[in-house]
């Protein structure tokens, strides 16, 4: 099960297997993903050239505001950071469908790895303008993030 905690997310970076930043699918005219607020920004400030990388991919594969859900690099598992999509165009609130969509595919990609230790910021909030309780915290800090659990067996969701 999930493990909430809070605090600096970035601490938890060397720590785990794949670590994931929440983002959208709006991409510049130069080619790179909008990364203008929170844990996004700062990846692409810590990053030089992720906003890049992540633009290309997006809009080779997905086209300018498509719906990929999760991207994990693909120099995974040295490069350990991904791309957690919550919203299509960056100034939209974050959209508990694609949140939904996005959950499945982490999922997915953790039944792949069961022993993967895997960060994430708490989607759609901050930014992304939902209240806390509308994604889903239960008191027991299991996560149910618009109805899916995060990882069955293990994980850290950091925020």
């Amino acid at each position: 099960m999930p493990i909430c905690k809070t605090g600096n997310m970035w601490s938890a970076l060397d720590e785990v297997d794949l670590f994931l930043i929440t983002t959208n699918a709006t991409i510049k005219r130069n080619g790179t993903l909008v990364m203008g607020r929170g844990i996004a920004r700062q990846a692409r400030d810590r990053f030089p050239g992720l906003d890049a990388a992540l633009g290309k991919q997006i809009l080779s594969v997905y086209g300018h505001q498509g719906r990929y859900g999760l991207l994990v690099s693909p120099r995974w598992p040295k490069a350990r950071l991904g791309a957690f999509q919550v919203k299509r165009h960056y100034s939209q609130p974050a959209s508990l469908e694609l949140i939904r969509h996005s959950v499945t595919a982490l999922c997915a990609w953790c039944a792949a790895h069961p022993d993967a230790l895997v960060a994430l910021n708490f989607p759609g909030i901050g930014n992304g303008r939902y209240p806390l309780p509308r994604i889903g915290l239960r008191r027991n800090n299991q996560i149910n993030a618009a109805g899916s659990p995060i990882k069955p067996n293990g994980g850290v969701l950091d925020g």
